[in-house]
């Protein structure tokens, strides 16, 4: 009995190209799980679900969101480079995660150059430095100086989280002595910081943004290679005369090694259109993130020079988990 020609040449196909390639054309065939390492409710797990959203459109497959928080990022991580590298399982890659983590922790079970596929880098955003109402810290000048007379306190979203080096990079370059405070996340933080219990505090801005716009809290610089427009009237660090100090977290798409060359492929476009569509750069832009999309390599390049850049600083400010 003769074979269908349809038959014959997926088989031709997999015989010539590998069992891979003939896979990838068909991808996917079913729902994706994206890991989302951090609580719900934060600035990574809103950018996942707006982008993820939009990208199922183009992937016709919906996008489940799985949240997998624990030990800065570690767990989800962990949970996703050991999933299938079939393109079903993906995961939020992040300033902590996909760079910080590899220099803090001496195992965070993961290699960050040989266990993750880039994917895609989603956006950034940057980071505010704040006070509450309550201070008479009026200015960075004015931090500098009570730094420098007394103990002057400050709170993270946890040790390695973007707000956490950005006092320790505050330290160095400004050469006073900060007491950090770390929480559980910015919650609480924010709490603390309205009620007056810590003196300053450095956050993501869809986080903080809210508060300063309710005037909850002041914000006294911005950490953005430029201001944002959400905030046009506060200066950026640079601006104030801290050449250098510009921190901007970041949201990206990564995979598990080994991830077919075309499943990225496919993940990437769907998530670049994703990136182009109205209402999620409105939305995204609202809360205080730039969209930036591209090719895999742009993250690639992006994780090698952000991890080189804060393995520095936790080495000569002895950051340490411990």
């Amino acid at each position: 009995m003769k074979k269908p020609i349809g038959a014959f040449i997926l088989l031709l196909a997999a015989a010539i190209f590998g069992p891979g390639t003939a896979g990838a054309q068909s991808f996917p065939s079913k729902p994706i799980r994206m890991i989302v390492p951090v609580p719900p409710g934060g600035s990574g797990d809103l950018v996942s679900r707006l982008v993820a959203s939009a990208a199922a459109k183009h992937l016709q497959q919906p996008i489940v969101i799985d949240n997998r928080p624990g030990a800065t990022g570690n767990i989800g991580t962990v949970a996703a480079i050991n999933s299938p590298a079939d393109g079903y399982t993906i995961f939020l890659c992040s300033i902590g995660n996909c760079s910080v983590n590899s220099s803090l922790y001496a195992n965070p079970g993961f290699d960050l150059f040989k266990d993750i596929a880039p994917v895609i880098l989603l956006g950034s955003s940057i980071n505010a430095f704040v006070t509450g109402p309550n201070t008479d810290i009026d200015s960075v000048n004015t931090l500098i100086e009570k730094a420098k007379a007394g103990d002057i306190s400050y709170g993270s979203s946890g040790v390695g989280a973007s707000n956490h080096l950005a006092g320790e990079l505050l330290k160095k370059m400004a050469n006073i002595a900060l007491l950090h405070v770390p929480y559980k996340g910015s919650g609480p933080a924010i709490t603390d910081l309205i009620g007056g219990q810590i003196d300053v505090f450095f956050d993501n801005e869809p986080s903080i943004l809210p508060f300063i716009q309710s005037g909850k809290v002041n914000a006294l610089a911005v950490t953005g290679h430029s201001r944002t427009a959400n905030l046009p009237d506060v200066p950026t660090m640079e601006e104030l005369g801290y050449d250098g100090f510009v921190i901007e977290p970041w949201f990206a798409v990564g995979a598990p090694a080994g991830t077919p060359d075309a499943v990225i492929e496919r993940l990437n476009t769907a998530f670049n259109e994703a990136l182009k569509d109205p209402d999620v750069v409105s939305k995204l832009s609202q809360s205080g993130i730039r969209p930036i999309g591209g090719a895999a390599s742009v993250l690639a390049g992006h994780i090698r020079t952000e991890h080189d850049r804060w393995a520095e600083l936790i080495r000569t400010q002895g950051i340490s988990t411990e």
